[in-house]
């Protein structure tokens, strides 16, 4: 062996020893930093989300136990983020499909005048033209639908099919950010039985969230604080499984 070809071989290994390793391709994988996100101002939530926030342009499903009333978790948690997007100057649009949202317990979360960014359709075509008309218009639409199976079981399956395909064509073609207030049958957010038959809103939404234990706090009768753990059960845009401890104080108005 020449001492060329030596030198060659040693000038070889140093190179691979500070060599980077190869990093595998990555395919079909959404960067998280690339989704445009709505902060919520509920920190361990949006750290949960893997994103920053909520994601524009897509159905986020908000989903708890029992009664989806405003004293309750989820609607709770649904006029803090949209009290959080009046204090950076943005609109919100709140639609009570089952007529629940209370105004007045909204009010307590923060949100500025609640009863007037409310509006609750009579029927299927009024509420997707109000759904329309705030998805031009809102940063946030908060959509109260209770449990979906019940909302829309008088409703013929074909009718359920073409609401979702226009519900997704909605939501897509608008920049801001939809949060669907939903609630189980049977306190399960993976039993099919929450959704009618042509209405999977758990496959169209791509961030579902899942709130339970959660505790009130009360004085005279009133609700003051409010706390639960709320777990990313699917997450198209990052990752899932995250959880969250949130915490939320309600005013005295």
């Amino acid at each position: 062996m020449t001492a060329r070809t030596v030198l060659k071989k040693a000038i070889h290994s140093v190179a691979q020893l500070f060599a980077e390793p190869a990093i595998p391709a990555r395919r079909h994988v959404k960067v998280a930093e690339e989704v445009p996100a709505l902060a919520t101002g509920l920190r361990p939530l949006d750290r949960a989300l893997g994103l920053g926030g909520l994601p524009h342009s897509r159905i986020v499903e908000l989903m708890g136990g029992g009664t989806p009333m405003a004293s309750g978790g989820t609607t709770i948690i649904a006029a803090k983020i949209a009290a959080k997007v009046q204090r950076r100057q943005g609109t919100v649009s709140i639609i009570d499909l089952n007529r629940s949202f209370d105004p007045w317990q909204a009010e307590r979360c923060g949100l500025v005048a609640p009863h007037l960014l409310l509006t609750r359709p009579g029927t299927l075509l009024e509420a997707l033209s109000t759904l329309e008309t705030a998805a031009r218009t809102a940063d946030l639409v908060v959509v109260v639908m209770g449990v979906p199976a019940e909302l829309l079981e008088h409703v013929e399956r074909p009718l359920r099919k073409n609401l979702l395909g226009r519900l997704n064509a909605i939501v897509r073609a608008a920049p801001g950010v939809f949060l669907f207030v939903t609630a189980p049958k049977k306190n399960d957010p993976f039993s099919p039985n929450n959704y009618p038959a042509g209405f999977p809103l758990a496959h169209a939404a791509a961030v579902r969230l899942w709130l339970q234990d959660d505790a009130f706090t009360f004085a005279n009768g009133v609700t003051t604080a409010y706390k639960a753990s709320l777990t990313v059960i699917k997450n198209d845009l990052a990752l899932a499984g995250k959880g969250a401890n949130i915490r939320v104080k309600l005013g005295s108005s």
